[in-house]
Order: structure tokens, then C-alpha cells, then sequence
């Protein structure tokens, strides 16, 4: 009878062991990331109707707004090698509206080096 109970006890810890592991889910994000030359540009403060600082890559569709760029690499026109990943979401500026402006596809970086 106690070696039946132990057996079941084992047994249940094992089931829940791996069921835990397999509904882990492993962030995809990295199988996504793109390594492009870019170039960081300044568009002039949102406030006043500017789109901020955006990256430029060589790429089609290759304007990007970066919600958390780092400051030492706010300088216009700077050079930079990147590594970065597309978020669902875009970024609006200017006084048009939604349905003519398109927006930015915001990135998140996950290198820069200046080139």
C-alpha cells in the first residue's frame, strides 16, 4: 500500500514537472532580429509638429521610430551599425491625421555601434 502511494506520488510530480516545462514559452522576439547600417536623424521635437528622432536604414520601408534611443546617439545624421527587432506597434506625428499619415514602425534596439 505505501509503495503504491509513493509510486502515484512520484508519478503525479513527474506529470506536473513536465507539463510546467512545456507551457514555458520561450520569447521568439530573438528569431526576429535584423542587422541593418542606419543612419539616425532628427525631425524636430513632436511637440512642434516634428516626428522626433527616427533610424533610416538602407531597407524599403526603412524609417523607424525608436521610443528608447539612447542619448549619446541622438546626434543628426550619425552613422550607426543596429540590431533590432519590430515592435506591433507605430508612431504618429505631424498635424495629419491617422488615416493619411501611416506612421513609424516603432523598433527596440538590441545593439548599436557607431561605424
Amino acid at each position: 500500500m505505501k509503495l503504491n502511494l509513493f509510486y502515484k506520488s512520484i508519478l503525479s510530480i513527474s506529470t506536473l514537472s513536465v507539463c510546467a516545462i512545456l507551457s514555458c514559452k520561450k520569447s521568439d522576439h530573438s528569431t526576429n532580429i535584423i542587422n541593418a547600417d542606419a543612419t539616425i536623424i532628427n525631425t524636430g521635437s513632436s511637440a512642434a509638429d516634428g516626428c522626433g528622432w527616427l533610424i533610416q536604414t538602407d531597407s524599403p520601408d526603412s524609417t523607424f521610430s525608436v521610443p528608447d534611443l539612447p542619448a549619446k546617439y541622438m546626434i543628426n545624421n550619425l552613422k550607426v551599425h543596429i540590431a533590432y527587432h519590430k515592435l506591433a506597434t507605430r508612431f504618429y506625428c505631424g498635424q495629419l491625421p491617422a488615416a493619411k499619415d501611416p506612421g513609424f514602425t516603432e523598433i527596440e534596439l538590441d545593439a548599436v555601434e557607431t561605424r
